[in-house]
């Protein structure tokens, strides 16, 4: 933010950049009341599926995904509330850290899930990824999360600093910022490069998987197959569409990300406009959807999980509404106790 030419206390500043992000601070308010009870959906849910290397991952990712919401959204909430007056560095790096891992991890889990369906489509004959080894897989996806999200944690997020007039100087837990140091341009260059590494391997490998299953089905069509020959593919397109859709959506998610790191560079925030500002950083934040629409991918291409979904909000609103009946039903116990106390009490 450029200097400002009016004399105001910093407090005063950070008063005013609430204002300006009011509506960021609306999106992730939503984003916190939809992602948390919807990736403990999908915990419960997918706890009752029969196990398999498609649920090991996906409740991996959900406890990722949960731990996200439950944590990632109220730092990004704090950081836009103390804007300015950002002060412990340790917090802002222990906590920005913490997001790497996440996503880190989460990244990782999502490679392993589409390497785990290319070999099975196109190497079947060949060992594969089964219930007792994909534990080794998740750990070395951990180990990995943990080693690329150390240097954030140990000694790359500085605090950005900001000067304004009278000697004041703001303090901010910048997500992304213009004038940053050497190594952290190093450290978000490979960081890039490896999303634009995994998305190419991503691209490329669901592309290969979906010509295979159009070729499949025209062959099934024409082969005339059964209903019952059918069903294994179909839970087996059904899963390939889950995890396609989970991979497009943390590509999509995150490209916004690395698009304003570029833009960052080149644009003066003083110079946006308050509605530009305040787009400017819901798209500096759109991360966080990756970690939100999960749920939605599930109950999208996955009847099971949208029925069981279904069951639990009834189960939740029917409970409410009977715990209202009974709070109603004790409230009129309680005038009526109270009339017959009075009436009593006349009486005497």
């Amino acid at each position: 933010m450029a200097n400002t030419t009016e004399e105001y206390t910093l407090d005063e500043l950070n008063s005013e950049i609430r204002r300006k992000l009011f509506a960021p601070l609306i999106y992730l308010l939503l984003l916190a009341v939809i992602g948390i009870p919807g990736n403990l959906f999908v915990f419960i849910i997918f706890r009752t599926y029969k196990r398999n290397v498609y649920r090991t991952l996906i409740l991996n990712i959900a406890i990722i995904d949960f731990s996200f919401c439950l944590i990632g959204i109220p730092f990004n909430i704090f950081r836009i509330l103390y804007y300015y007056t950002f002060k412990v560095t340790l917090v802002c790096q222990i906590l920005a850290g913490m997001l790497d891992f996440g996503i880190m991890y989460s990244t990782h889990l999502l490679m392993l899930m589409a390497v785990h369906r290319y070999r099975q489509i196109f190497m079947p004959l060949k060992s594969q990824i089964n219930t007792e080894n994909v534990r080794y897989f998740i750990a070395a996806s951990l180990i990995i999360g943990i080693a690329l999200a150390t240097p954030q944690i140990a000694v790359l997020q500085p605090l950005e600093k900001v000067q304004f007039q009278n000697n004041i100087t703001g303090s901010i837990c910048a997500v992304t910022w213009k004038d940053s140091p050497y190594y952290w341009k190093v450290y978000n260059f490979f960081l890039s490069g490896l999303f634009v590494t995994y998305a190419i391997v991503l691209f490329f490998i669901y592309g290969r998987i979906g010509r295979k299953i159009i070729v499949r089905r025209i062959w099934r069509s024409k082969q005339r197959s059964s209903s019952s020959k059918g069903k294994p593919n179909d839970v087996s397109n059904r899963m390939t569409k889950i995890a396609l859709a989970v991979s497009a959506v943390f590509i999509l998610s995150y490209l916004p990300l690395y698009i304003n790191e570029e833009l960052t560079k080149l644009v003066n925030a003083s110079e946006l406009s308050p509605v530009q500002f305040a787009v400017f950083k819901i798209f500096e934040r759109s991360y966080i959807l990756n970690h939100v629409a999960n749920p939605f991918v599930y109950a999208c291409f996955d009847i099971r999980f949208r029925g069981k979904l279904l069951v639990i909000l009834k189960s939740c609103c029917h409970n409410g509404n009977r715990k209202d009946n009974e709070d109603s039903k004790l409230s009129l116990d309680n005038v009526y106790t109270i009339r017959t106390s009075s009436t009593k009490n006349t009486n005497l």
